[in-house]
């Protein structure tokens, strides 16, 4: 061993260094990801403390609750309009320019046949 040196051989200084990049980047690694994974909570709305409360809190209340009543069906539109109610509605689409002259005659033609 020279004399001036540290007392230590170069691959064991080469291994320790080595060891300790590997254990700082394990760090940041880490340390990256909790502030990703808190941001993502944070984003969800939940507190990143107790997250995983929340959730099992949020599927129990779900699973306790009875689902909600369907909405009302919505009322059909009235069977009962004449035949002069009708050719009435059609003659205003076409006075405002939604429906063209053949679709008028061809809605006519059907109103008065029956259909």
């Amino acid at each position: 061993m020279p004399d001036g040196g540290s007392g230590f051989p170069g691959w064991f200084i080469a291994l320790f260094v080595i060891f300790g990049v590997i254990i700082l980047t394990g760090f940041i690694v880490a340390i990256a990801r909790s502030i990703w994974q808190f941001s993502v909570l944070r984003s969800g709305g939940l507190n990143p403390l107790v997250a995983k409360e929340q959730l099992e809190a949020r599927l129990n209340q779900r699973l306790t609750t009875p689902p909600a009543p369907p909405p009302p069906a919505t009322p059909a539109a009235p069977a009962g309009k004449s035949i002069e109610q009708r050719l009435a509605e059609l003659q205003d689409l076409h006075v405002r320019g939604v429906i063209t002259a053949d679709e008028l005659a061809a809605g006519r033609a059907k109103i008065i046949g029956g259909e």
